[in-house]
């Protein structure tokens, strides 16, 4: 019944698209005969501009119907998409769990070391890191399905991300000693009050953080710090890793493209985290840019939230 009263409108309103073309034509052709050039009506006069209206309505009007089943056939694809990363998600979290107690499991026999061989040892470090890899990739593709499907923050509070900031960087600090980089930071206390939610800021710099370790050599700096710009809270992550090319930095944010650098402690990357992380920030309201002068000359990551009236 639906599909039936559709194809009348198509039909009713490619008419009077038609029948609207077929009278602006003659209206023009009338004042161009009648008016300008003082002839007589003629219905031979008139009979090419009809036909020109005729052929420019159904033009229209075709057009106007390819566009509609276009707009019905994308909506069609973006509700089937959101259904498959619903699914995928769905079978993503059922993973989790076990691979979480896998991975608890390990930590415990981690901490008997000193009553395994050599050998063991060996094998429980490279089972540990696989299954900690693994753990970042399903919480990746998790995220990722959320924002796919539409998935916001419940509640977007306003206040000073300022513990937020310190609580993320506090959890890389022994990985990046793991690999003799050093995290400085530079945070001012008094940051100015914006709208944030604290798992996703966490996440954000998570990602940055993160990201910034597994592309930076031993022996290198990896800077954080706020400032205030053009009424924006700013906060920058800048590391003197690999660097990134104007193809990387073009590429950066789409979904599993992998940039040219390589992580330089053969860590695992899926394509996903920065395209991730940009989506976070913008349902924060905010921007993000990639900066980088070159290959092998560090990156830099610039997040830029809008500052609140403290009277809201």
């Amino acid at each position: 019944m639906n599909k039936t009263n559709n194809t009348k409108k198509v039909i009713l309103h490619s008419f009077l698209i038609i029948l609207f073309s077929t009278v602006i034509v003659s209206f023009f052709a009338f004042i161009q005969y009648g008016l300008f050039q003082k002839i007589e009506f003629n219905l031979a006069d008139y009979l090419i501009p009809i036909i020109v209206g005729v052929i420019f309505g159904i033009l229209i009007a075709r057009n106007r119907v390819i566009l509609k089943k276009l707009s019905i056939e994308r909506e069609i694809v973006i509700q089937k998409n959101k259904k498959i990363h619903s699914y995928v998600g769905t079978i993503v979290h059922d993973l989790k769990s076990p691979l979480s107690a896998i991975y608890s499991l390990i930590s415990l026999l981690s901490d008997e070391s000193e009553n395994f061989s050599v050998d063991q040892n060996t094998y429980l470090t490279l089972m540990k890191e696989s299954s900690a890899s693994m753990l970042e990739n399903i919480s990746l593709v998790l995220d990722n399905t959320r924002l796919e499907v539409g998935i916001k923050p419940d509640h977007l509070e306003i206040g000073n991300p300022y513990y937020t900031i310190q609580s993320t960087i506090d959890k890389y600090l022994i990985e990046a000693l793991n690999k003799s980089i050093s995290i400085q930071r530079f945070i001012d206390k008094n940051l100015p009050l914006v709208e944030y939610d604290k798992n996703s800021l966490d996440r954000i710099l998570s990602n940055l953080i993160s990201n910034a370790i597994k592309y930076s050599p031993s022996n290198t700096q990896i800077k954080i710090y706020s400032e205030i710009l053009a009424q924006r809270l700013v906060i920058l992550v800048k590391d003197e890793g690999l660097g990134m090319t104007k193809e990387d930095i073009n590429n950066a944010f789409q979904e599993f493209k992998k940039l040219s650098a390589k992580p330089t402690g053969d860590e695992s990357s899926t394509g996903l985290g920065l395209s991730i992380t940009k989506k976070l920030v913008e349902q924060l309201g905010g921007e993000i840019i990639a900066r980088s002068e070159g290959k092998d000359k560090g990156s830099e990551f610039v997040i830029k939230l809008n500052i609140k009236n403290s009277n809201l």
